[in-house]
């Protein structure tokens, strides 16, 4: 199971953008590869765009648009103390199913 989902709000641990007064941000989207996430408003890189057929931006012209930050550089905000934290998995017995849930390891929440 993985300890981070798109959607999840993150807050940046260590690097460059940790310094900054807004540094927490909800997970757009994973390179699994690469071990990076995509945080919406942190890390933020300028790319020319050509004009062309793109419906976003059909005249072209300098975007602005989110940048990777490694997963190392990341911590999970516990919706319930709002604190970043590690996150722990435990195996939760419903009747004769088993599922797996994530928990806050500073105030013991279940997050999933």
């Amino acid at each position: 199971m993985q300890k981070l989902k798109i959607g999840d709000t993150v807050q940046v641990t260590s690097g460059g953008e940790r310094t900054k007064k807004t540094n927490r941000g909800k997970i757009l989207e994973f390179d699994r590869v690469k071990d990076r996430a995509r945080v919406e408003g942190l890390r933020l890189v300028k790319r020319h765009v050509a004009k062309g057929r793109d419906r976003a931006n059909p005249e072209g012209g300098v975007v602005e648009k989110p940048g990777t930050i490694a997963l190392s550089n990341l911590a999970l905000v516990c919706p319930k103390c709002d604190k970043p934290t590690r996150v722990g998995i435990r195996t939760m017995k419903d009747g004769d199913k088993e599922s797996k849930k994530r928990f806050c390891k500073k105030c013991d929440a279940t997050i999933d």
